[in-house]
């Protein structure tokens, strides 16, 4: 009798074990799948594929859009606690000689005045082209670093890779 009573305590234990353990991974799983789809506030949009002649400087234009009702912090925020957009780039035959950011909006939120981008805007960066550079095909890669924010909360600080298809002929 009591063989059978430790037999089914430890089945009831098991089980209890497994189903809290289920739980508890369960509930740290989706806070985190929300939290992870409350991110995607911005979207950089596909380049189209940027032809360079060795010698020259050429412009490319990163396509951004903010979902409605979000705004990202401009470039150069009016609060210095606020974090502000910034597109950088990596290696690559292609140096980064500017980097222009379109004319911001000014917004009210609460008693302070933002500046602010919102909807579908562009970031221009001024590419030089070495002498030297090798033809062929190639990736730019840059990050954009941003914080999406709406009248009522900011979201987590955020960067969004950045990938530009290169032709240098």
């Amino acid at each position: 009798m009591w063989g059978l009573r430790d037999e089914m305590s430890t089945r009831m234990k098991s089980s209890l074990f497994s189903a809290a353990r289920s739980f508890v991974l369960l509930g740290s799983i989706v806070p985190f799948s929300l939290f992870a789809q409350q991110q995607h506030r911005l979207a950089v949009l596909p380049p189209s594929q940027l032809v360079a002649h060795p010698g020259t400087t050429v412009t490319q234009k990163t396509r951004i859009s903010v979902e409605p009702g979000f705004h990202v912090n401009s470039d150069k925020p009016t609060d210095e606690y606020v974090i502000p957009l910034k597109l950088t780039w990596t290696g690559g035959q292609l140096h980064p000689e500017s980097v222009t950011y379109p004319k911001p909006e000014s917004i009210k939120v609460g008693t302070e005045t933002l500046t602010v981008f919102t909807g579908d805007f562009n970031i221009e960066t001024r590419f030089s082209i070495p002498r030297q550079a090798q033809p062929g095909s190639s990736t730019l890669v840059g990050k954009l670093r941003y914080q999406a924010c709406n009248n009522q909360m900011c979201l987590r600080p955020a960067t969004a890779e950045v990938r530009v298809p290169v032709l240098i002929q």
